[in-house]
């Protein structure tokens, strides 16, 4: 997926920051809201080493001194410092830190002739936050979401996960959020059963998986794991009951940095090793900490290693076409296919004087797609300009 955690600075979740210390559900959005935070998802391919240094100069880093258990796995010794630092941390962020290491070596007893042997990694100082605050982003068509830390002036993209969203008939609610409560080895009772049925245990063939994280208390929706793991490899996801459905791997991951960075009024940091049927309420403080952000956007242009590309989603709700927005959904969350919408998101993701197409080229190849294109496919802004695409 990525290289490298990845800075961006965009209005609305700037305005998180700087008003972090109110309930994000109470936060006065600007136009901008409607715009996805999400960022270029470029550097697929790109030299590792460039990617950090790069982070280095945006975001900072420092250097960790870790003494050598294992000489014969130095890498796996870095790895599980790492993963046990910052649970969520990208296996490609981890390839990039395994990247800076350093061995030194120390006389400590000059008459015995003691060596204390010690390995250096610079690690992004955003991953060294005691009490890290993180923003949880769905794009219900793209079935899709970004984490992303919130750290000083900035939201830094850790990674990317495919997810599993409400069907038509259940859907998945845009709006603005906080993770409330947590349930490890969670039972499961399917809503449309007979009230007097029993639910399912806890267990791996409960339909929640091992985790959950409630994030909407009116529509009772929330991010879980799953027993059908191969679901989350189809294109076409909108198949729940309106929860978020995450990949089994993945959710262990958010359970493990949720219990031990998230939650900071007591310690249940040994919740990531418990199959244990346990609920926690996070407190105000906590709440705040992990907002939660759904839209329903059904476009992106973005920069990958190829070049300026657009991608368009399925209108999976039907809400491009009129249907009715349900009473919990956000309008301004809902971001369409307009010639409009596409030339500003293209023209926002280049810096000032940087190469872009002007308007008499771009128009056309918007205008063109907006007529006829797949979804889920990347069309290169450059394979219109030198032919290669004639869609």
């Amino acid at each position: 997926m990525f290289k490298k955690a990845l800075k961006i600075k965009v209005f609305g979740i700037t305005a998180a920051v700087i008003l972090f210390g109110f309930v994000f559900t109470q936060l006065d959005y600007s136009q901008e809201a409607n715009k996805s935070t999400k960022i270029t998802e470029e550097n697929t391919s790109q030299n590792s080493n460039s990617q950090n240094n790069s982070n280095q100069n945006s975001v900072g880093y420092e250097k960790v001194t870790l003494p050598i258990t294992d000489a014969e796995n130095i890498d796996g010794q870095i790895e599980n410092y790492l993963k046990d630092l910052f649970p969520i941390i990208s296996d490609e962020e981890i390839e990039s830190i395994k990247g800076s290491k350093e061995i030194s070596k120390k006389l400590v007893n000059d008459t015995l002739g003691h060596v204390e042997i010690n390995l250096t990694i610079n690690v992004p100082s955003h991953y060294l936050d005691p009490e890290p605050k993180m923003l949880w982003e769905l794009n219900i068509p793209e079935f899709t979401s970004r984490i992303y830390q919130i750290y000083k002036n900035d939201t830094i993209l850790i990674t990317v996960w495919p997810n599993v969203v409400g069907a038509p008939g259940t859907k998945t609610y845009t709006g603005y959020y906080n993770i409330f409560k947590l349930r490890n080895w969670p039972s499961w009772k399917d809503p449309d059963s007979d009230p007097n049925s029993p639910g399912t245990p806890p267990g791996p063939g409960n339909p929640l998986g091992l985790f959950a994280a409630h994030y909407d208390e009116n529509s009772l929706r929330y991010f879980h794991g799953t027993n059908r793991n191969g679901l989350l490899k189809n294109e076409y996801r909108a198949l729940s009951h309106g929860c978020v459905r995450n990949d089994n791997g993945n959710i262990d991951k958010m359970k493990r940095f949720i219990v031990k960075k998230i939650v900071t009024s007591q310690d249940i940091s040994w919740w990531a090793n418990s199959k244990k049927s346990m609920i926690y309420n996070l407190t105000e403080e906590e709440k705040d900490r992990f907002p939660v952000r759904i839209i329903y956007k059904t476009f992106q242009v973005g920069s990958d290693s190829y070049g300026d590309y657009i991608e368009f989603f399925k209108d999976i709700y039907g809400y491009e076409k009129g249907k009715q927005i349900s009473k919990y959904d956000r309008e301004e969350l809902m971001t369409f296919p307009t010639v409009e919408n596409i030339s500003a998101e293209y023209k926002a993701m280049h810096k000032p004087n940087q190469f872009q197409l002007s308007n008499d080229k771009l128009i056309p190849i918007i205008e063109n797609l907006l007529n006829d294109h797949k979804n889920y496919t990347k069309y290169y802004f450059d394979d219109f300009l030198s032919g290669k695409n004639t869609n």
